[in-house]
């Protein structure tokens, strides 16, 4: 009699178990997307940090607009800034994750000044530009491509150039493979992108971000609720599996000390690309998309040696 209660009772104490295990993924796995999927960047203000910046951009010729991105159904939010020096080369600068076109004015500001036109836009979610959520470039290039359409557009005899930081780096990575049929964009600066968004949660639950739990149920659960809410996986967004396709110049460049996207995911996506027109710089001393904070001269003396050796 009681073997038979035990055998009863083992399906249900089985079941109570899975049934928390599932509440506590889901709770786990909500906590890493509502980080990194459903991140609000910060409020566009015409105060403080921005204050600056703005009395500068007003020096120059620019307009403000929304573009249409066709395959994503809603504008994007641009703006194209003329150089004081008559060019027809043409840089855009994609921002990252908790960011928007207004961080990039100073690098902007530098561009313009060495004789590059510059069109900055909000990504998805980010300003005015549409898009519930975040999708870590997978959609986003999307938006890119209609960005560079209208780079080319504007521009048609001049190099078209794009800049990307962290997602923004990713973003541009995988726009680059529509690139070749395109030929859109002639080459990338990419600024600490990721290889796989795996990576970059596992780089994050390392971190901390939150959480004690293991990385690897970290991702799990993070995956699982990502495929829950949006019908996406991780493995769907892998910028190393798109690297190989780009016959561009590209350049990278990564802080040694980087702990949000990791140098050595660089280093893969340098070794993905087929060609010899790339180049790789890393900054032993520096951390997560610094290097152009702390050594600017340095860092736009590599970025326009790339385009002089290779375009």
């Amino acid at each position: 009699m009681n073997n038979n209660k035990k055998r009863q009772t083992w399906p249900t104490v089985l079941t109570v178990i899975f049934f928390i295990l599932g509440i506590f993924t889901f709770i786990t796995g909500s906590r890493v997307y509502n980080k990194t999927f459903k991140v609000k960047p910060h409020e566009i203000t015409r105060k403080r940090i921005h204050e600056r910046r703005l009395k500068e951009l007003e020096t120059y010729s620019y307009q403000r607009f929304l573009v249409e991105s066709s395959k994503n159904r809603y504008n994007v939010e641009t703006i194209h800034i003329k150089s004081k020096t008559e060019s027809t080369d043409v840089m855009i600068l994609v921002h990252g994750i908790r960011s928007n076109y207004y961080d990039l004015l100073p690098l902007a500001f530098r561009y313009l000044k060495d004789g590059y036109n510059v069109i900055l836009y909000n990504q998805r979610q980010s300003g005015l530009t549409g898009g519930k959520n975040s999708t870590f470039g997978l959609y986003e290039k999307f938006d890119l491509e209609e960005i560079a359409t209208l780079a080319r557009r504007i521009y048609p005899d001049g190099k078209v150039g794009v800049h990307g930081f962290s997602m923004g780096a990713a973003t541009a990575i995988m726009q680059s493979e529509s690139n070749e049929e395109m030929n859109l964009v002639d080459f990338y600066v990419l600024d600490a992108p990721f290889h796989s968004m795996a990576s970059a949660v596992e780089l994050g639950a390392r971190r901390g971000d939150g959480t004690k739990m293991p990385s690897w149920y970290v991702k799990f659960s993070g995956d699982t609720v990502l495929r829950v809410k949006q019908r996406l996986a991780y493995k769907d967004i892998v910028p190393l599996n798109v690297m190989h396709h780009t016959t561009r110049p590209v350049l990278l460049i990564h802080g040694e000390q980087d702990d949000v996207t990791s140098p050595d995911g660089s280093r893969q996506l340098f070794a993905a690309i087929h060609h010899n027109q790339r180049r790789l710089e890393i900054f032993p001393e520096e951390g997560h998309c610094t290097v152009h904070h702390r050594n600017e001269a340095e860092y736009f003396d590599r970025i326009y040696q790339f385009i002089a050796d290779y375009l």
